[in-house]
């Protein structure tokens, strides 16, 4: 049995390795260790639903980077695993690819070779993936780019050849690097196979309104707007500007607003405490009562199923250019921190400003009455699968 272990740091990456965790513990090949923090949004559904999960420190923000290297190092010597599975690209994960890193572990990464160009996620993102031994991406751009980094890392002294992009019979493929002495050769091994996160819609039943509707204050019954904002985390001077600027223009819309709060990112609490006051003006007002709904987490089945619901996203959540499209939601990206990524014809982009955001908006609810329908370019529901049979199959590195 190879034992992987799988690191969720929170409601950034549990959603898309949901099915992954679920198809690691079904194989018969493979033995799963789970490692979650203690104030992870699910924690109590991976205790129950996985067998072997070790807790670590909480995460509260970028100071908890140290403590979670160390305990995860410690952790990673006690398990002794195979390999060590992280997605993304927030600061904790990269905490854990270099103790996985500095113990010689194998290290399996999703979702590399993205663009971000708003956000500090880009130098983590792209560090995860120069430690990395395996690739999964959720684009064929995005694996391509991340061939780019292997070649200027540490294989760039053994390629004697251009890569070789073989596409399977359904549509994914893989790049890799070989060198002509057998004996040392090396291999990239690069398998671009579909966000994963998107695999919830063919293997779960999404909620109904009645099932949504529970505990919100809005009514899912009339339209409302999905909406998160998180810091550009290389503008952070501007946030309070940015999230206000936000907020003006979707009050100004007149709409419902379900708003799912920030992430643990830096200048969060700023966010936090301008959309409350949103919040609490439409909860107690009588002209506007019960407009806006704040949610501090919500997991990913619940969120996909709002997404189906919902008139529109809006914000700068990478939710709105993945999986946005497989319900063809119109979304309005705002400013730079998803600036870099793959659009699909439903995302609508625009700076962080009241008025240029009302336009985007428009152009969102124009393109929805003339189209209203686009293909998603981030797979196809069957990711999970494709990661693991790659993890059962794959040689030793």
């Amino acid at each position: 049995m190879r034992k992987i272990c799988v690191i969720t740091s929170g409601r950034q990456d549990y959603g898309h390795l949901y099915f992954i965790l679920k198809d690691i513990e079904a194989s018969n090949k493979l033995e799963l260790v789970v490692f979650a923090p203690g104030n992870h949004h699910c924690i109590r559904e991976i205790m129950q639903e996985f067998k072997t999960v070790q807790m670590t420190p909480c995460i509260r923000g970028i100071q908890d980077y140290g403590n979670f290297y160390s305990f995860v190092l410690d952790a990673l010597k006690a398990y002794n695993p195979d390999m060590v599975m992280v997605l993304g690209d927030r600061f904790e994960t990269h905490a854990a690819a270099t103790a996985a890193l500095l113990l010689n572990v194998p290290i399996v990464h999703a979702h590399g070779g993205e663009i971000t160009k708003g956000a500090f996620d880009d130098k983590l993102r792209n560090g995860i993936t120069m430690m990395s031994d395996i690739h999964f991406t959720a684009h064929e751009e995005y694996a391509k780019n991340v061939s780019y980094m292997a070649r200027i890392g540490e294989y760039r002294d053994c390629i004697t050849n251009e890569y070789c992009w073989n596409m399977n019979e359904d549509g994914f493929g893989y790049e890799r690097f070989d060198t002509q002495d057998e004996k040392t050769k090396k291999h990239v091994k690069i398998f671009n196979v579909g966000s994963p996160g998107i695999d919830w819609l063919t293997r779960a039943k999404l909620k109904t309104k009645a099932e949504l509707q529970q505990g919100l204050s809005i009514d899912l019954n009339q339209p409302f707007y999905v909406c998160c904002f998180h810091p550009e985390t290389k503008n952070l001077a501007n946030t309070e500007r940015h999230i206000k600027e936000f907020c003006t223009a979707l009050d100004k819309t007149g709409m419902q607003i379900l708003f799912v709060m920030p992430n643990c990112d830096p200048c969060n609490n700023i966010i936090r405490q301008v959309v409350q006051s949103y919040d609490d003006a439409g909860r107690y007002s009588d002209c506007k009562p019960h407009l806006w709904h704040c949610v501090d987490n919500i997991d990913h089945l619940t969120y996909l199923s709002l997404l189906q619901c919902a008139e529109m996203i809006v914000g700068n959540s990478s939710s709105g250019i993945i999986e946005a499209a497989s319900f063809n939601l119109p979304a309005v990206n705002i400013g730079t921190r998803q600036e870099g990524r793959i659009k699909p014809d439903n995302v609508f982009s625009c700076l962080c400003e009241t008025e240029a955001i009302l336009a985007a908006i428009d152009r969102a609810r124009e393109w929805n009455a003339l189209v209203g329908k686009c293909g998603n370019p981030y797979g196809d529901g069957r990711s999970s699968q494709r990661i693991v049979k790659v993890l059962e199959e794959v040689k030793e590195l």
